[in-house]
């Protein structure tokens, strides 16, 4: 097939992603999760022919998980998320709407999209590609990814490259990202009257405050944090006995969380830590390989493309310590996260024809 077979399919692939975006994925609404996941069960199995599992759990929504030529001797991983950082209700409020070349719809860029890209590109190039792919379509991808990383993790370590069909940024796709991540402190203090004996008391607020100028010092060109959330105390006339914060973590080098780490321990060795952290993507030598050949092959069917390191992070940061990772093979429009959230309605079939082919060729 060439980029104008999938061109024919566009108004059907933007019917199929209507659907999508109407059936609403908060990602801690499990009954809403759960209900789509089945539904893209169903939906694979009526478009590719093969049965995914339904990998189940008690929390989070269920995964999808597809095998095609499980076989093979070349192992790829694809990488899809479904939940969505919206509210139930949010769709009666932005329905899906199409205007000026463009669809509009809450979760419709990232990345409910670059599932129905995925879906077509494996239906089309079915009997043409002779690779093991293994397709995972994940719930939790928005809110740090507690239940499916370790299947991620487990896949990634078998394959020989890993594509994710998160959001482009601009059309380019994403070769690095930043590891990402938040640290929460807790202070114990001990509680007092403020008038009477405050002396008797330990005020967890200022044992908390005496640690911003280690945080602020610990930024760097390479390394930011933000202490975004503080809270504590209880009444005004009270020595407050706990106080949290929250750091929002942004690094590039591999183990840089645990150096943060260290370092408040170091200050102040009462304090608790809860870290949840996704590592930098990292790319290396393979993945500029990778790269040369997808550049080829855009060069060669007129598709713009270009290469991006972000800050943001995704489930393929969990992925390039055990392969080579391209990211960002979604379609291409803005406002992720955002109430004007949209994709050029072009970039989908032209999106699905470049997964076919990088599967077909690399």
């Amino acid at each position: 097939m060439n980029i104008e077979d999938f061109y024919k399919y566009k108004f059907d692939m933007l019917n199929d992603l209507k659907t999508l975006v109407e059936m609403e994925t908060p990602s801690y609404n499990k009954e809403l999760l759960d209900k789509f996941a089945f539904y893209i069960y169903k939906y694979i199995e009526n478009n590719i022919g093969i049965k995914p599992e339904i990998i189940e759990s008690r929390e989070n929504g269920n995964d999808i998980r597809l095998y095609i030529n499980k076989n093979s001797n070349k192992n790829v991983l694809l990488l899809c998320h479904y939940d969505t950082v919206f509210d139930e209700g949010t769709i009666i409020k932005r329905p899906f709407r199409i205007s000026d070349g463009k669809a509009y719809g809450p979760g419709i860029f990232d990345m409910k999209s670059g599932i129905i890209e995925t879906i077509y590109a494996l239906k089309f190039g079915l009997n043409e590609i002779n690779k093991n792919i293994v397709l995972l379509i994940t719930s939790d991808e928005e809110i740090d990814s507690k239940f499916s990383r370790d299947i991620i993790e487990n896949e990634a370590k078998n394959a020989d490259y890993a594509l994710v069909m998160e959001p482009s940024l601009n059309g380019f796709l994403k070769t690095e990202r930043s590891g990402v991540g938040t640290i929460k402190i807790t202070v114990h203090g001990k509680s007092a009257h403020a008038g009477l004996d405050p002396e008797k008391g330990i005020n967890a607020i200022y044992e908390l405050f005496d640690l911003i100028p280690l945080i602020k010092s610990l930024n760097n060109g390479k390394r930011k944090l933000n202490l975004d959330i503080i809270h504590g105390g209880t009444r005004s006339n009270v020595i407050p006995d706990l106080c949290y914060g929250i750091l929002d973590l942004r690094f590039n080098e591999y183990n840089d969380d645990k150096y943060v780490i260290e370092k408040l321990r170091e200050k102040n060795q009462n304090i608790e830590i809860d870290a949840n952290v996704r590592p930098p993507m990292i790319k290396n030598k393979e993945t500029s390989k990778i790269m040369e050949k997808i550049k080829k092959i855009c060069s060669e069917n007129k598709i713009m493309i270009g290469e991006a390191s972000v800050s943001g992070a995704s489930d393929g940061n969990f992925c390039s310590y055990y392969c080579p990772v391209i990211d960002g093979l979604g379609a291409v429009g803005d406002g992720a996260h955002s109430d004007n959230e949209y994709i050029i309605v072009n970039s989908l079939p032209e999106r699905a024809f470049l997964l076919y082919m990088i599967l077909k060729n690399i």
